[in-house]
């Protein structure tokens, strides 16, 4: 009869176990079973915890990250935790709008912006690049912007049209005279002198002096054998 009565107790005892199983204890942190804070997780591998996204780690809890307009999450470790969004640049606490002037375009950072082609940096303004007669625009940013056509060379601001002496060619350089002689020629001032062998030599591998045969040897303007 005792056994029977111990039995009819038993779902009662088991029932109000459960219940205070699933009451929270008096005091108790809000941890969960793993002991990370709220707003975390348990890290995959080995001990430990990690904030949830949008929150970081501080004096042991996890924080959220308060994002400035215009801003987005970055998931970093490291810094604020948010960084601006395209177009948009770090201006104290928040993000600011940047200011692109007129004839100009964001460059890929986002954050800085270049002048178009035709245009040069005065400031924080693009200023026409004026390109003299003869003369044409470059790709480059560096410099004047442009370059004077084949033909002309660059000289206070103008392109001026290269004279060539007899027995000289146009070169693509944008130093000199803008003119080189021929081979067998050598430059004289503004012309193209002929180059006179002596005996026993030849042109040499520029073609704008000579040197002498093997095994002669050179004295003076001459060559003399060994």
């Amino acid at each position: 009869m005792k056994t029977l009565t111990r039995l009819c107790r038993l779902p009662a005892l088991m029932l109000a176990s459960l219940c205070l199983m699933t009451l929270p204890a008096t005091g108790q942190t809000k941890t969960s079973a793993s002991g990370s804070p709220p707003n975390s997780v348990a890290k995959a591998y080995g001990s430990g915890w990690d904030c949830d996204k949008g929150f970081r780690e501080s004096d042991g809890a996890c924080a959220i990250i308060s994002l400035p307009k215009n801003s987005h999450l970055t998931g970093g470790d490291y810094g604020a935790g948010w960084a601006c969004n395209y177009g948009f640049d770090r201006a104290g606490s928040g993000c600011a709008a940047v200011k692109v002037p007129a004839n100009a375009y964001l460059d890929g950072s986002g954050t800085r912006w270049d002048c178009l082609r035709g245009y040069t940096r005065n400031g924080q303004l693009c200023s026409a690049i004026k390109v003299p007669a003869n003369g044409y625009l470059t790709n480059s940013n560096y410099g004047n912007g442009w370059a004077c056509e084949r033909g002309f060379r660059p000289d206070r601001g103008l392109c001026l049209k290269i004279v060539l002496p007899k027995n000289a060619y146009l070169t693509d350089s944008a130093s000199g005279p803008g003119w080189a002689c021929e081979r067998g020629h050598a430059a004289k001032g503004q012309a193209c002198a002929k180059i006179v062998l002596p005996k026993f030599a030849h042109l040499n591998s520029t073609g704008d002096g000579w040197q002498c045969d093997r095994p002669y040897r050179q004295t003076g303007g001459a060559c003399t054998a060994p």
